[in-house]
């Protein structure tokens, strides 16, 4: 394995765990007057949080096929909703597993196994309750959200769109997109903004292939592009057809409205 593979892999988690806090900032700051979202008191603390985390890591690792859901069935027993479970505590789980193996306390296969029984968790996860203190937004927003071709962590992009469809987003998350795709992508639908969470790997060309063709199938839509390209080496100038770049999810969701 790379160095450059080794860097990846363990940016996993917290990559998730940074897009959802982001998530959250998207729909508890700034769209406070573009919405009319609240933004409340901090909804676990911290030291409970750590422990759930913990003891999803823990599941995640045992080899019994119901441990996981067993896991999750508890902390749900015990308070925590499935917002603030998807949202927060599986990320900072994934996080954990990421960091352990980095220090060699887990083997490679042991952690990419248990990140990927976390991640199936999450599908499992409602999206009818909304966060505590967050109203739903004033407009159903139809977004859609895109992962290219050859991106490998997805965690981040998929809970973020949960976290939209929480406050009455519309979203569609499509993966593995190239530019010829995006042509069959919602043929007939009509989005209010299109986002392309691409890695450090995607080169600016293949970026604007897509762009290019989501701009001639949704001409009115605002297209953002975030993700980890945005601190990469790369000349972010050479990726055309945006209308921003940037990975403050909520000034982007504004811009949608």
């Amino acid at each position: 394995m790379t160095h450059h593979q080794h860097t990846d892999l363990v940016s996993k988690g917290n990559e998730a765990a940074q897009v959802a806090q982001i998530a959250i900032k998207v729909l508890a700051g700034s769209l406070n007057q573009a919405s009319g979202l609240d933004e409340g008191p901090p909804l676990v603390p911290a030291i409970i949080t750590s422990q759930a985390s913990q003891r999803l890591v823990n599941a995640s690792l045992d080899p019994k096929k119901t441990a996981v859901s067993s896991a999750i069935n508890k902390l749900q027993a015990a308070g925590f909703s499935d917002f603030i479970l998807f949202s927060q505590i599986i990320p900072a789980a994934v996080h954990q597993l990421g960091l352990a193996w980095e220090n060699d306390d887990l083997s490679f296969f042991a952690m990419t196994l248990s990140a990927s029984r976390l991640q199936i968790a999450v599908h499992g996860l409602s999206e009818t309750e909304g966060p505590a203190g967050i109203n739903r937004l004033s407009k159903e927003l139809s977004l859609l959200i895109i992962v290219p071709e050859g991106t490998q962590h997805t965690l981040g992009a998929i809970i973020l769109g949960k976290t939209l469809r929480c406050v009455g987003a519309r979203i569609k998350l499509e993966m593995g997109v190239t530019a010829s795709r995006v042509h069959q992508i919602g043929a007939g639908e009509q989005f209010d903004g299109v986002f392309i969470s691409a890695s450090a790997r995607d080169s600016a060309k293949k970026l604007s292939e897509i762009i290019s063709n989501v701009r001639y199938n949704w001409s009115t839509a605002k297209v953002i592009l975030g993700g980890g390209i945005l601190s990469a080496q790369v000349n972010l100038d050479a990726v055309m057809g945006t209308d921003y770049k940037t990975n403050d999810w909520k000034a982007a969701v504004a811009q949608c409205f």
